[in-house]
């Protein structure tokens, strides 16, 4: 699998459909790292002589050469200075030691985006931070090099001259903005999914993943099982990656959730009545009917109604329960304070709250209600102290 994603670099459709493969096969990719990657893509675990012990190998290390923006020779100049004299300490030490004829601005902004620089600082905004003073630096060190004038910062033109140079850090992007830009510079997501801060209310919703469809299939019963092209009538969630429409009345929409894929076909009624919702990157509630699709070998969906989940929550939210532990400092002031951004709203809240060897519940309505909106639990269960966030959902479809 290494070789045949190394075969198609440059192809980053026919890489993310072997990146799907891989993940299929149960193979572990680990992302592209300049202390680790080489140009290709990397068979990590070492082969033995025992075809047995072979079968036990599921590691791939992405390949430097399957990132937007960055050419070969960045590549192997990266992989040859790291061959020569160790690994990069930080983003000052990458950048001096790497020909910077061999790396640009556009290659340094697509090896932070697409978290190969990850190992040389806090976090991607803040090596963005610091590119511009740490190339000044740089190219300062490169001019007096050439000129063989003594360094500014110390030491001779025979000797490496040591920069002092400040590092900025600042804080982390929200989850989606760091998968957007991965999948600008990979086509691929991988330090997780866009649904990861959704997947709980998702569960509680619908109960499987659409890595669960083999499951759901066997479960059909005897009616469902009946007819020239037996159908169970399901209801699946996961985030458009792919669309295509066929003149006015067919759209053909791929969903994804990070656990699997599935096709879902709109015809007629209802790609007149929901086409507003099929666009790129939107999360669909989709019920329909499940059939086994002869092409593929896996299962399309047959769409009858769906519902956007952003807009879903708002109106479904039945009730918002979170666990506070008060024995941390402030807990309950900063979860007060993020709720009251929310107020006045309808959906009620219940706190359970707790202190040593003291537990009770509190139970919120009426000017106490809150607004929900799909980022609310997310939020909240990042807040120090919250051990638990459960957010109650209708099922439009019942």
């Amino acid at each position: 699998m290494a070789a045949v994603l190394s075969s198609d670099m440059d192809n980053t459709d026919k890489v993310v459909g072997f990146l799907e493969e891989t993940r299929a096969m149960g193979l572990t990719m680990l992302p592209p790292d300049v202390n680790a990657s080489h140009y290709m893509f990397q068979a990590m675990d070492p082969p033995h002589s025992d075809p047995e012990a072979n079968r036990g190998a599921r590691t791939i290390r992405y390949g430097l050469g399957a990132i937007k923006g960055v050419g070969r020779g960045a590549c192997e100049a990266i992989s040859l200075e790291r061959e020569r004299a160790g690994a990069f300490a930080d983003l000052l030490d990458f950048c001096k030691r790497v020909e910077s004829t061999k790396l640009n601005r556009r290659a340094l902004d697509a090896l932070v985006n697409a978290g190969a620089l990850d190992a040389l600082g806090k976090n991607r905004p803040s090596l963005l931070l610091q590119l511009p003073e740490v190339l000044k630096a740089t190219e300062q060190l490169a001019r007096e090099r050439d000129a063989g004038q003594v360094s500014l910062f110390g030491g001779s033109a025979d000797s490496a001259p040591h920069i002092d140079v400040v590092l900025p850090e600042t804080g982390d992007w929200p989850l989606a903005q760091k998968l957007g830009h991965e999948r600008d510079t990979l086509g691929f997501y991988l330090s997780g999914h866009p649904l990861d801060p959704y997947r709980d209310e998702l569960q509680s919703l619908i109960g499987f993943d659409l890595g669960q469809l083999d499951r759901i299939w066997s479960e059909r019963n005897e009616d469902e099982r009946r007819g020239w092209r037996p159908e169970k009538t399901v209801v699946v969630a996961g985030q458009i990656v792919a669309l295509r429409k066929k003149g006015d009345s067919q759209a053909f929409v791929q969903l994804d959730d990070g656990r699997g894929r599935i096709e879902c076909a709109f015809f007629a009624e209802a790609y007149l009545e929901y086409a507003q919702f099929l666009t790129r990157d939107r999360i669909l509630v989709i019920e329909g009917g499940l059939r086994e699709d002869d092409f593929s070998g896996g299962f399309s969906l047959r769409a009858r109604r769906c519902w956007d989940f952003l807009q879903l929550c708002p109106q479904a939210a039945q009730r918002l329960s979170l666990r506070v532990d008060l024995r941390v400092p402030g807990a309950y002031e900063r979860v007060d304070a993020l709720l009251a951004r929310h107020r006045p709203g309808s959906t009620p809240i219940r706190l359970d709250l707790v202190r040593d060897g003291v537990a009770g519940t509190l139970d919120l309505n009426g000017g106490f209600g809150v607004r929900v909106d799909a980022d609310l639990a997310g939020a909240l269960r990042t807040q120090p102290g919250v051990q638990a966030v459960k957010l109650a959902l209708s099922k439009p479809w019942a």
